[in-house]
């Protein structure tokens, strides 16, 4: 019986460094995580500072060039980011 235990208690041993292990690597994963909402929070205070001064700036190019002309402007720039997304996917 004192072989049991014996096994038992290997066993145990062994099962509390797997977990500690493990452990280790949830702190590591949980760190990289923390670091990355860490530059989109920034990102996403930079981009609050900066909607006011976008909004206008985009307000005055609208009224200097006229809509006619802004909207000209937007839809050749979606159709290049369209070629620019398909030429981006066939060179993977």
């Amino acid at each position: 019986m004192s072989t049991r235990l014996e096994q038992l208690a290997a066993r145990r041993r062994l099962l509390q460094v797997r977990c500690a292990v493990q452990r280790g690597d949830i702190a590591e994963i949980e760190a990289d995580l923390d670091a990355g909402a860490a530059r989109v929070d920034r990102v996403v205070a930079m981009a609050q500072r900066f909607t006011p001064l976008l909004l206008v700036t985009g307000v005055a190019i609208v009224v200097a060039m006229g809509p006619g002309r802004v909207l000209g402007l937007v839809g050749q720039g979606l159709a290049a980011a369209t070629i620019a997304n398909r030429a981006a996917r066939l060179l993977r």
